[in-house]
């Protein structure tokens, strides 16, 4: 079924008003969306369809492609939805047969087709031939982007195919003006002299004044690349008289650059600094950097062909600036070579005594010392201006400000971690059991009060908390703590972990001897407790940056040979299990990742080198992973959501390479699982 009469009717008198009107595309989108309200209160779903098609219409007219593909997909599901046809008839669809074509053209031209064809059924089904034009030559453009200038070719040419199939002359203006670009592209200039003409000459007949003025302006650049002044000129001003009487600034800026460009190929220097000025100034106006810089390079280079190599400098110095703070990294190694080019360059001049003549053997001009003969001693003295800048340690605070709480910090990887993160600049909440006279381990020591006290050396503060992470009451005044302090936290670093002592039983027991207190301890400190944990910090990391980074190990993808089977199980649910909160946290701006440290030379490994006289080659520091975990802090939002979506476990060597004694780390070797989403 096709719907017809009086069902598009309503859609139809949209476009056409809009056609009208002359706020144009914009005008079509207001009325286009009225039309869709109305249809949607009434509850008529034929008349919803059409108006959802009149909206492609209006984002099209826009330029807003990937918008009007939104519009055209649930157009498509209603049509669907009611078993109806196009929203059109296709009485222009009736083609004559293309003309037979060689197996090579035939599979050029599938190939390039393939990467639109979902998107040209969807606009012809709706009955949209424009958006059948518009994927074409968005996909045309992409390949002309990545250098394939024929798949473009080819991509245009059936988009013209299209325009004449529905016997649009503005369409097919539309298209022949980008075959005139992408011959520039490919530098024919007598192709693109052709297309442009025959775009001008479709357009004029189409009483489109804009695309007339684009096609005007293509055929002076055309006429340009072959060097031909006199009509590059004349079609400039038509192009210029054109966007004119459209009102459209931008395209008359434009063609203002073109035309300055013309004048300097034909010797009109002055001129041409002119237009190129006038074309900056309006570009200034419009808020436009990028084409702003393109006019001022062109009246730099005016004033380079005409002598005036300081004034040039000047202004390619300024288009460099436009271009740096545009970040446009081509115009801005124009702006710099052009720079260059124009700077005054040292002259090779004949080194002389104070009496005026020439030092003994030198009959010619040197740019080098000749030692014996020249060099600085023979030299004039010359005062001397020199500067030294002097890096103070608040240049190095990058977590200046920030608050943050590192579980399990009396010793080891969590020890190192809050000692990175006090010397960027953060507030460190140090938690843990041990205390002055009640270390938990007699063999290793260490407390986290000992680890407090070495903030100060490196600039930080911090606070020791005496937590038991194994009981849900004080975790919970842990975080009224901080909530009561400061109200938020910006960075909560789940380090907490529990070996099971004695230290031999733990890693030396046979399989079928491990108790199963093994899996309890360690699941409770070092496990699960650290998802309750975050809970509870969830409201004031809401309020903060909301970094939660969780240290756990490549143990939970593989076995490593020294860790019973317990170890294993414990690590792997906890990796799952903050990659469930990562899924659910990020939506609320708290962003939950996974750190998995190499090999590290803490306190127990040293101890065990020494009972097995093994060497510690290459291993890295506790506090390496501290700085990979200020690399993640540092971040913006928008990396952070990045990664707690698709890389939420990662290495420290992933992150930050150089080790603090200057050993490089190499990544990528333990996380060939991202723990991110698999679909």
């Amino acid at each position: 079924m096709v719907l017809t009469g009086k069902e598009w009717g309503s859609a139809q008198d949209v476009l056409d008003q809009a056609g009208k009107a002359e706020a144009g595309s914009k005008e079509l989108l207001l009325l286009a969306k009225d039309e869709l309200a109305k249809a949607r209160s009434s509850g008529n779903r034929q008349a919803e369809a059409v108006a959802q098609v009149a909206t492609v219409e209006g984002h099209l007219a826009a330029g807003e492609y990937d918008e009007a593909e939104k519009a055209a997909a649930k157009a498509l599901l209603i049509f669907k939805e009611l078993g109806l046809g196009a929203c059109r008839e296709s009485i222009a669809y009736g083609a004559a047969p293309a003309a037979p074509v060689s197996a090579a053209v035939a599979e050029q031209r599938e190939a390039a087709l393939r990467l639109v064809r979902g998107k040209l059924l969807l606009f012809r089904e709706i009955g949209v031939p424009k958006g059948e034009v518009a994927a074409l030559l968005k996909v045309a453009d992409e390949q002309l982007n990545t250098g394939k200038p024929e798949p473009a070719l080819l991509l245009a040419k059936e988009a013209q195919k299209v325009a004449q199939r529905v016997n649009n002359k503005d369409l097919e203006a539309s298209v022949m003006k980008f075959v005139a670009e992408a011959f520039l592209k490919a530098a024919l200039p007598a192709e693109a002299e052709k297309a442009a003409a025959k775009a001008s000459a479709l357009a004029k007949g189409a009483g489109n004044v804009g695309v007339q003025a684009a096609a005007s302006l293509r055929l002076a650049e055309a006429h340009l690349a072959s060097k031909a002044g006199a009509p590059a000129l004349k079609a400039i001003s038509e192009a210029i008289t054109l966007f004119q009487s459209a009102g459209d600034k931008q395209g008359e800026a434009s063609a203002q650059t073109t035309k300055a460009l013309a004048q300097i190929a034909q010797g009109k220097f002055q001129e041409a600094v002119s237009t190129a000025n006038q074309a900056a100034g309006l570009f200034k106006d419009l808020g436009n950097k990028v084409k702003e810089a393109h006019a001022l390079l062109a009246a730099a280079e005016a004033h380079e062909k005409g002598g005036d190599k300081e004034a040039g400098l000047k202004l390619a110095r300024s288009a460099l600036v436009l271009a740096r703070t545009a970040k446009d990294s081509s115009v801005e190694a124009q702006a710099r070579d052009l720079c260059g080019k124009l700077r005054q360059q040292p002259s090779e001049r004949l080194v002389e005594l104070d009496t005026g003549r020439p030092l003994i053997g030198v009959t010619k001009p040197i740019t080098s010392a000749v030692p014996g003969v020249s060099g600085p001693s023979s030299l004039k003295k010359e005062p001397f201006t020199g500067i030294q800048r002097l890096c103070g340690p608040l240049e190095n605070k990058r977590l200046s400000g920030m608050i943050a709480v590192v579980t399990g910090a009396s010793r080891g990887i969590g020890k190192g971690i809050s000692l990175s993160l006090a010397e960027a600049g953060a507030i460190v909440y140090v938690t843990g059991r041990s205390s002055p006279g009640k270390e938990t381990d007699i063999l290793l020591m260490g407390t986290v009060d000992e680890t407090a006290s070495q903030f100060n050396k490196l600039g930080g503060a911090g606070v020791a908390v005496h937590v038991d992470h194994a009981q849900d009451t004080q975790n919970a005044a842990l975080a009224k703590l901080i909530g009561d302090n400061h109200g938020r936290l910006d960075l909560c670093v789940n380090s907490a972990f529990y070996i099971p002592k004695p230290d031999m039983i733990f890693f030396s027991t046979p399989i079928w001897n491990q108790p199963m207190r093994f899996l309890n301890e360690q699941t409770t400190v070092g496990g699960f407790n650290h998802a309750a944990q975050t809970l509870m910090f969830l409201p004031y990391l809401r309020r903060g940056k909301g970094v939660v980074v969780n240290v756990s190990s490549w143990g939970s993808q593989m076995n490593i040979p020294v860790f019973p089977v317990s170890y294993y199980v414990n690590k792997a649910a906890f990796d799952r299990t903050t990659a469930a909160l990562a899924e659910r946290l990020k939506t609320y701006g708290v962003y939950c990742l996974t750190i998995w440290p190499g090999s590290v030379k803490s306190e127990r490994s040293i101890m065990g080198a020494k009972r097995t006289a093994a060497r510690l080659i290459d291993l890295e520091t506790t506090r390496f992973t501290g700085q990979a975990i200020v690399e993640l802090t540092a971040m913006r939002p928008e990396a952070l959501r990045v990664y707690a979506t698709k890389h939420r476990t990662i290495a420290s060597a992933d992150i930050c390479g150089w080790e603090t004694d200057g050993y490089f780390h190499q990544g990528d070797l333990h996380t060939f699982s991202t723990g991110g989403r698999i679909r």
